[in-house]
């Protein structure tokens, strides 16, 4: 399987093995009626499931009665509305070293994971990938671990700050870190004596990178620059409003139900839980394009902002908390909609 949109759309079965390695190119592969295997005390060892535009594909390794691996079941099935259905293919492995067993699992993982288009669960690592947190263009992996319900609010609507599990969230939010004094009390103070350099220099892709963190931080952390001077420049791009919000409601939308449903063992309900999180990436990838596509190539009246900032000596900004954008991650499996 190639890289790119290209390579989503060869069968598993004739590319499935990459490279043409120790896997499906040198065993027989039986067709079978189904993906879920009908012997008794058989379990399944690991699962991957690759889901793109142009179909779904599902390696499950099979161990025997002994517990060790006996065959691979490979299925293919491409999205509704087209004329070719499914393929489901069974592999016997069990006469084969552990070496070659665990290099034909690893050749069609390595071959998912060049499709960049697609989604990938691997049950090995309980991970899936094509979902990051944050910006939809990143390849950090995403845990599927369960975590804890969300802590109540107050009657301030308010989450506790010292229950918050805002740091449960293994991905980074922030890409890069800062070299600004540590706060002192509740009021924050931040220095900026080049800020007039930087805000000259700002690309559409410099903010792009920062949409999924709130805007200050973006301000203060990610782009080093005043509050005052990220607002104005947003202004003068067609950007009324950070989107931030919209985009940790999009993430909070791989919950706890979401997780449970791909990390289980009925593979078919783990199939249409890989599904919604593809799903889940192109509805996040749209909303950006839909962000981008709004504002100009070239971000306009830099000049103007840059002669409106204060001289490098008073570029201090203070930062307060009329503006509170923290958003808490919803696992609550109560509030969550179940597919």
């Amino acid at each position: 399987m190639a890289t790119g949109g290209s390579s989503s759309s060869s069968n598993v079965p004739s590319g499935g093995a990459a490279g043409g390695g120790a896997g499906s190119g040198k065993l027989p592969m039986v067709p079978v009626g189904s993906i879920e295997c009908l012997r008794k005390r058989c379990r399944q060892l690991r699962v991957l499931i690759h889901v793109n535009d142009h179909r779904k594909a599902v390696v499950v390794l099979h161990a025997g009665e002994d517990g060790k691996p006996d065959h691979v079941l490979v299925q293919n099935v491409s999205p509704e509305g087209e004329a070719s259905v499914q393929s489901t293919y069974r592999i016997d492995v069990s006469g084969e070293t552990p070496e070659s067993q665990a290099e034909m699992l690893n050749d069609w993982y390595t071959s998912f994971r060049m499709d960049t288009t697609g989604v990938l669960y691997d049950s090995d690592q309980n991970v899936i990938y094509g979902v990051p947190r944050g910006h939809p263009g990143g390849d950090v992996p995403r845990s599927l671990a369960i975590l804890p319900p969300a802590p109540k609010k107050n009657q301030h609507g308010k989450a506790p700050a010292t229950e918050s599990n805002s740091s449960l969230v293994e991905e980074p939010l922030l890409l890069v870190q800062t070299d600004q004094p540590a706060a002192i009390g509740k009021r924050k103070k931040f220095t900026f004596p080049d800020q007039r350099k930087r805000v000259k220099t700002m690309t559409k892709k410099d903010l792009e990178s920062y949409f999924h963190i709130t805007q200050k931080s973006t301000a203060h952390i990610g782009l080093s620059i005043g509050t005052t001077a990220l607002k104005n420049l947003c202004r003068a791009n067609d950007l009324p409003r950070w989107p931030y919000r919209q985009i940790a409601s999009l993430d909070n939308k791989f919950n706890n139900n979401l997780k449970k449903q791909i990390t289980g063992w009925n593979l078919g309900k783990a199939v249409q839980g890989v599904t919604k999180a593809f799903k889940l990436r192109k509805e996040k990838e749209e909303f950006y394009q839909k962000i981008l596509s709004s504002m100009p190539e070239q971000l306009q009246g830099i000049d103007e902002i840059v002669n409106s900032l204060p001289e490098a000596d008073d570029d201090i900004d203070i930062e307060d908390d009329e503006d509170n954008d923290d958003v808490i991650e919803d696992n609550d499996d109560d509030n969550s909609d179940e597919n």
